[in-house]
């Protein structure tokens, strides 16, 4: 990743984590990438499976999303998942492929434009860490189910 490349920066990490990927991403509203969201990636080695996204618009309160490491991959290159988060490809006007993000709760929904190298780059660095194969191994079973169950899926922040 260049760390000098226009709205995206890489956060510090501890030993053995990836570092923080931060992206200004837009919402996309009426089917056109219009808002502007600052997002911030994290991938913990203790749970393998998953992502943390914070997403923070430029007035308001962040959120955090808990997704699906394989669904985020997939959605940048195909359909991925169903329900209350899926991501897909989108060629926009210049022929350029992005990747949306759908993520959903009983009360709202949002669509987020996500750039496909930036991103895909970044979980290319978690899987160096712990392979697909690998994360049943490397998860932490108590503390990954204690998540879960404590945020139901996502917190705010």
């Amino acid at each position: 990743m260049n760390g000098e490349q226009a709205g995206v920066q890489a956060g510090q990490a501890g030993a053995g984590e990836p570092p923080v990927l931060c992206l200004d991403v837009r919402r996309v509203l009426d089917g056109v990438p219009l808002l502007p969201v600052r997002a911030e990636f994290r991938f913990e080695v203790s749970s393998p499976m998953l992502v943390s996204v914070t997403l923070t618009p430029c007035r308001g309160r962040g959120v955090t999303w808990r997704i699906s490491r394989e669904l985020l991959y997939l959605g940048l290159y195909e359909e991925s998942g169903e329900g209350d988060v899926q991501a897909w490809p989108v060629r926009d006007e210049a022929g350029e492929t992005t990747s949306w993000l759908l993520l959903e709760s009983k009360t709202s929904s949002a669509v987020f434009e996500l750039p496909v190298a930036e991103v895909e780059e970044w979980l290319d660095a978690t899987y160096e860490l712990v392979p697909e194969a690998a994360e049943a191994h490397a998860l932490d079973w108590d503390a990954f189910l204690g998540e879960l169950q404590d945020a139901g899926g996502r917190s705010g922040d």
